[in-house]
């Protein structure tokens, strides 16, 4: 049975396995440590045991948004509904902590992640260019939390 809870830094290693695993350039484990102390109860992992199998990191700006600053499930563990959880986990506390939408930045070229994004109500809102690195664009995606719109 997989659970949602709050990460811990006993985490963080299976944490940047999973980091690792999941991203060409991932975040190094200092930074990942330094979101645990930032985020506030939204640095979130899934959970099978003791074993990690998934994480999220949110933020909240300015009062009213939350951002997502990283989500990643272990490869294995793919397309089982362990990043949806997560996902609505980090945007009901999102809510709880004020904000009124939720956006996070993708790689224009990952389109699983996109696809992801869209079915859990995401919408593509513009390209931030170079956000990568040179020639590595982002879209930036937002939903917003409390309108759902039809299809």
């Amino acid at each position: 049975m997989v659970i949602i809870t709050d990460a811990t830094e006993a985490d963080l290693g299976q944490i940047f396995q999973i980091e690792t695993e999941s991203f060409d350039d991932p975040y190094p484990y200092s930074l990942l440590r330094t979101y645990l102390f930032l985020a506030n109860k939204l640095y979130l992992v899934a959970k099978e045991g003791e074993k990690i199998i998934g994480y999220i990191i949110g933020i909240i700006q300015y009062g009213y948004r939350g951002h997502i600053v990283s989500i990643a499930v272990e490869p294995a563990y793919r397309k089982k509904g362990i990043g949806t959880k997560l996902l609505s986990e980090i945007e009901e506390r999102f809510k709880l902590n004020g904000a009124k939408y939720s956006y996070l930045e993708v790689n224009i070229n990952n389109l699983p992640a996109i696809s992801f994004y869209q079915e859990n109500g995401y919408l593509i809102m513009y390209i931030r260019r170079n956000y990568y690195g040179r020639g590595k664009h982002a879209f930036v995606m937002i939903k917003n939390l409390y309108y759902k719109f039809l299809d």
